[in-house]
C-alpha cells in the first residue's frame, strides 16, 4: 500500500486506537479525528510518530466541512479511514428523533461527505484508498437496531456504487463488515437493551481481528470483507431473503441470551436499568 497521510475518524475508538497503530507502523502520517479532545490527546502522544489531532463532532455540519477543507488542502493523501459510529439501541417506536438523526450524521451523512471530499483528492492523483468500518448490520436487521441497520445500510449502498465510479481513476473502495467486536460501543449495546441475537458466537471479535482484515482489504483492494465466516454466511443469506428472519431469528434468541450473559459475566458487567419513554 502506498504511503502518505491518512485521515481516521473515530480515531481514539477500539477499533480506530488499533488502526492508528498498524497504519503508523506501515509509515502513515496520520491526521487523527474524534469528537473529544482530551482521548485525541493522549493518543496521539501514545502514537508518537507523525501524527495530528482535528476535534470535530460529526452531527455538526460545520464540523464536517471543516474536516472537508482539511481532506482538499491534503496533498499527500492517500487513505480515508471511516471509523467513527454510534449505536444506541431501541425499538423504533420508542427512539426519540434527536436519536434517529444522529445515526444518519455519524453513521451515514459524515463518511459519505468525506469520502466525496477524499475522491476530489485522490482522482487527480490516479491513486488512493477510502476504507470503512460498516457492519454486519449493513446486511442483516436485528430488532432493536433500525436506527443503525438504517444508516449502515444506506453506508454500504453509497460505497458500492462509489466503487464503481472511482475504480477507472485507480482508486479503491473497500469495507470491513464485522460481526461483534469487543470496543467500548459494543459493551454499551450489551448493557443497554442490545440485542441478544449479537453474542451467538462463542467468542466476540477483538479489533486486532477487524484490523487484520482491513489491512488485507487495502492491500487487496477488496471491496467487501466479512467475518467471521459464519456471520457472514447467515447474513448473507437472511438478507437476500429479509422475510425469513420472521422465522429464524426467535428460534436463535435463547442461545443468544446465554452468549450475551457470558460476554457480561466475563467482562464484569451488568445490564443497565431501562427507563421506558
Amino acid at each position: 500500500m502506498m504511503r502518505g497521510t491518512a485521515l481516521v475518524t473515530g480515531s481514539a475508538g477500539g477499533i480506530g486506537t488499533a488502526l492508528c497503530e498498524a497504519l503508523l507502523a506501515r509509515g502513515h502520517d496520520l491526521i487523527l479525528t474524534g469528537s473529544n479532545p482530551e482521548k485525541l490527546a493522549a493518543q496521539a502522544a501514545a502514537l508518537g510518530g507523525k501524527t495530528r489531532m482535528i476535534v470535530a463532532d460529526l452531527t455538526l455540519a460545520e464540523d464536517c466541512e471543516r474536516l472537508c477543507a482539511v481532506i482538499a488542502a491534503e496533498p499527500r493523501l492517500t487513505l480515508l479511514v471511516n471509523n467513527a459510529g454510534i449505536v444506541e439501541p431501541g425499538a423504533v417506536i420508542d427512539l426519540p428523533a434527536a436519536v434517529l438523526n444522529r445515526h444518519i450524521a455519524i453513521n451515514l451523512v459524515a463518511p459519505m461527505l468525506l469520502t466525496q471530499a477524499a475522491a476530489r483528492v485522490m482522482v487527480p492523483q490516479g491513486h488512493g484508498t477510502i476504507l470503512s468500518i460498516l457492519s454486519i448490520a449493513s446486511l442483516v436487521s436485528l430488532p432493536g437496531g433500525a436506527a443503525y441497520n438504517a444508516s449502515k445500510f444506506g453506508l454500504r449502498g453509497f460505497l458500492i456504487a462509489a466503487s464503481q465510479e472511482l475504480a477507472p481513476h485507480g482508486i479503491k473502495v473497500c469495507s470491513v463488515l464485522p460481526g461483534a467486536v469487543d470496543t467500548p460501543m459494543l459493551r454499551h449495546e450489551a448493557t443497554h437493551g442490545g440485542s441478544p441475537l449479537n453474542f451467538l458466537n462463542k467468542d466476540v471479535l477483538s479489533p486486532a481481528q477487524v484490523v487484520a482484515a482491513a489491512m488485507r482489504a487495502i492491500d487487496r483492494g477488496k471491496l467487501e470483507t466479512m467475518l467471521p465466516t459464519g456471520d457472514a454466511i447467515t447474513a448473507r443469506i437472511l438478507g437476500a431473503f429479509p422475510a425469513l428472519q420472521r422465522y429464524v431469528l426467535p428460534s436463535l434468541m435463547k442461545s443468544g441470551e446465554r452468549g450475551l450473559e457470558r460476554f457480561l459475566a466475563a467482562r464484569g458487567l451488568k445490564r443497565a436499568a431501562i427507563t421506558p419513554t
